[in-house]
């Protein structure tokens, strides 16, 4: 039997499955591996977590089957005096394209009960899925067009505040953001500043709970590098998105719009030309059993570069949690063109 029927089976019958599952009766709660860390010492002064992620992939387009450690990552924080702060590495993150292993080293200061100022290197403000730490993610990978416009971790400050009573069911946060418009250690392209802005909220929804949420961001670029949009993209950037999730006992349902407008002014691009990268994604999933959990996503990502078209997308997934650190992950990801001709990932995750 060919590599090819193997896939087109399994994708047909993972599909027969998830359709099968929703309509039995069996409730569970699938439970998430955690990045609380351990305590070191006495007090909070110190808390060390990690995350290892191995992964095999097999028939991918231009790629050969293979292994990789997709995330080796020790993670330090802790609390003295009311001051917390993180120092997070990626050992498996490091190349050419990305010298540094540092993903994170930020201070976190209460300025009031309500009121918190964060400044450092640390995840922009931008988008529900690329917040959620990646031991908690539910694919193997975040939606392309999150992984494409969200302005991933800067160097900057932002100020966030709860804008409900504590006694509120509901939970409404805002946040304010500055950064220098590059991602990583890299420092600011020109005297220009990248703002952000982002407002969210849970409260109860019938037997469930419903996250909303919307980001926006404007800055004016000289040089950088928007992934699978821009190389090296100079002029006006404006960002926009919003998600939704509800989640219940055993179901969820999840998606999020993604919009930019690209104003190009370069010297080797005329005044006039612009880009409107646009993209989206739903999530679909049931928690079949204790502890396992089975999925799907629907997405697209359409750039708005010269020879692009867009590509809708289907992910499967499932996802095993063996225990509170130990995560067993298997995707199959295919274009929605040719279901048949997709490919697999499968990974073993322990997070602390």
């Amino acid at each position: 039997m060919s590599f090819e029927s193997v896939l087109r089976q399994f994708a047909l019958g993972f599909a027969g499955l998830l359709v099968g599952l929703c309509a039995g009766t069996h409730p569970s709660v699938a439970q998430s591996p955690g990045e609380t860390g351990v305590t070191v010492g006495a007090g909070d002064a110190l808390r060390v977590g990690g995350l290892v992620q191995a992964d095999a992939v097999l028939g991918r387009d231009g790629a050969t089957d293979g292994f990789r450690a997709r995330s080796a990552r020790l993670r330090l924080g802790g609390q003295a005096q009311g001051v917390s702060y993180v120092v997070q590495t990626d050992f498996a993150s490091s190349s050419s394209n990305s010298p540094s292993s540092l993903l994170d080293a930020f201070l976190r200061v209460p300025l009031a009960d309500r009121l918190r100022l964060r400044g450092g290197l640390f995840k922009t403000p931008y988008s529900a899925e690329f917040l959620a730490p990646r031991p908690r993610i539910r694919f193997a990978e975040r939606a392309r067009v999150v992984n494409a416009l969200a302005p991933n971790r800067q160097a900057g400050v932002q100020l966030s505040g709860d804008l409900t009573p504590p006694a509120s069911d509901a939970q409404v946060t805002a946040t304010l953001g500055a950064f220098n418009g590059t991602r990583g250690l890299s420092t600011n392209d020109n005297d220009n500043l990248l703002y952000l802005a982002r407002l969210s909220g849970s409260l109860p929804a019938g037997s469930g709970t419903l996250d909303l949420g919307a980001s926006g961001g404007y800055s004016i670029d000289d040089g950088v590098t928007i992934p699978n949009t821009a190389t090296s993209y100079s002029g006006t950037r404006a960002l926009f998105q919003a998600d939704a999730e509800y989640e219940a006992e055993r179901w969820l349902v999840s998606g999020a719009l993604h919009a930019a407008d690209l104003e190009h002014d370069g010297p080797t691009v005329p005044e006039t030309e612009a880009q409107s990268p646009v993209g989206y994604y739903v999530t679909g999933g049931l928690n079949v059993h204790d502890r396992h959990q089975v999925l799907a996503r629907v997405e697209g990502y359409a750039p708005d570069t010269p020879g692009s078209s867009p590509d809708d997308q289907l992910v499967l997934g499932y996802n095993y949690d063996a225990s509170s650190v130990f995560r067993v992950v298997v995707n199959y990801q295919a274009s929605t063109e040719d279901l048949a001709e997709g490919f697999l990932t499968g990974r073993l995750q322990m997070a602390f």
